[in-house]
């Protein structure tokens, strides 16, 4: 009887843990910074990335299963930090807010709903709780 009820309770356990790690966090951004930030990305970013943020050959997709496989497990400060950082390649060269918009357009890209909340330089959460679309996923 013990062992049948620590099986049931174990299972629950993990069921909770399973749906905790697959429900989306709640929106980190605001539709008003997705839309100035696609204009900031087609401006900046979609000579090399493309329009439809394909990329192409040495130049990392940043939409779909490749950006999800690489940046799903980082957190959104990880990818703007890395941005203001490195891009554009040559040398970064936009102010601190224009990266948190392009940051908020490709969440946004990769199937993240908007919210009233703003993101901000500081907000980490984790790409993949924020986004529809999971690494290894069917879409």
């Amino acid at each position: 009887m013990r062992i049948a009820i620590l099986v049931t309770l174990a299972s629950v356990y993990a069921a909770v843990v399973v749906t905790q790690a697959q429900a989306p966090s709640a929106p980190v951004f605001t539709q008003q910074q997705a839309e100035t930030g696609r204009a900031a990305y087609l401006k900046n970013c979609a000579s090399c990335h493309q329009p439809d943020l394909s990329g192409s050959n040495e130049i990392p997709q940043l939409a779909g299963e490749s950006f999800l496989g690489t940046w799903g497990n980082k957190t959104t400060k990880d990818l703007r930090d890395y941005m203001s950082a490195a891009m554009p390649y040559g040398g970064p060269s936009l102010d601190a807010e224009t990266y948190t918009l392009i940051t908020a357009f490709i969440l946004s890209s990769n199937g993240a709903v908007a919210g009233t909340e703003k993101l901000s330089a500081m907000t980490a959460v984790p790409i993949v709780t924020v986004t529809a679309k999971r690494p290894g996923a069917k879409s």
